[in-house]
């Protein structure tokens, strides 16, 4: 066997193990996942999960639940500039929005974990939209 195609034979080895570890990846997201539950079942907003920031300064919904590996859309109605903060998840970082503006968080994992969000005022003196993402 040549140099070369032992080289083709490798690729193709590794080729076949990558595919095969695939498997193992979460679904796309937005897919939802069933959910025994009535009371979750009634605060997941699907598979394309949208929190607005409204005009009263508050969150709608105030809960969200998501499949892990789903991306949660957030729109801003309120009026005003606002940069979504997070001390326990990070799937927040670069929420970042511009009255009208929208913008989707990076994919919540894993499951089991609960995230809280907020927005500060303009001086830092009080918490805004305050809200949760619940990962099942």
């Amino acid at each position: 066997m040549t140099t070369k195609s032992m080289w083709a034979v490798v690729g193709v080895a590794m080729l076949a193990g990558t595919i095969g570890c695939a498997r193992e990846t979460p679904l796309a997201p937005g897919v939802a996942e069933n959910s025994a539950s009535t009371a979750a079942a009634e605060l997941t907003t699907g598979s394309n999960p949208v929190v607005t920031l409204m005009p009263d300064l508050t969150a709608s919904p105030q809960v969200t639940t998501v499949s892990a590996g789903t991306r949660v859309k957030f729109v801003n109605n309120s009026g005003r500039y606002a940069k979504v903060h997070s001390y326990n998840c990070s799937e927040f970082s670069g929420v970042n929005l511009p009255n009208g503006g929208w913008i989707n968080t990076w994919a919540f994992t894993p499951a089991g974990k609960t995230c809280d969000f907020f927005v500060w005022d303009t001086n830092y003196t009080r918490k805004l939209f305050e809200g949760q993402v619940v990962v099942r």
